[in-house]
C-alpha cells in the first residue's frame, strides 16, 4: 500500500486532486479532476515525476495554475 500526500485545489466547475507518493528513489504525483457533480475521472489528467518531494509539489502547483487557473 502506498502512502503519500493529497493536495486539493478548488476550481470553478470542480476540483483538482494531486496524490504525491514515493516510488523507489522518485517522487510521483498523479493528478485527477473531479467535476462539479463530484465524479472523479478514471484516468489521471497529468502525472509528474521528480527526484525531490518539494520539487514535485512545486511542479504540481505550477501545472494546476497553468491549466486550471482560479479565475477562468
Amino acid at each position: 500500500m502506498r502512502t503519500g500526500k493529497l493536495l486539493k485545489f478548488q476550481r470553478p466547475g470542480g476540483e483538482i486532486q494531486a496524490y504525491l507518493y514515493r516510488e523507489g528513489a522518485l517522487t510521483k504525483a498523479t493528478l485527477y479532476l473531479l467535476t462539479a457533480e463530484r465524479r472523479r475521472e478514471n484516468d489521471p489528467v497529468h502525472t509528474i515525476t521528480g527526484a525531490s518531494d518539494l520539487g514535485v509539489e512545486a511542479e504540481v502547483r505550477k501545472w494546476v495554475e497553468a491549466h486550471f487557473p482560479k479565475n477562468r
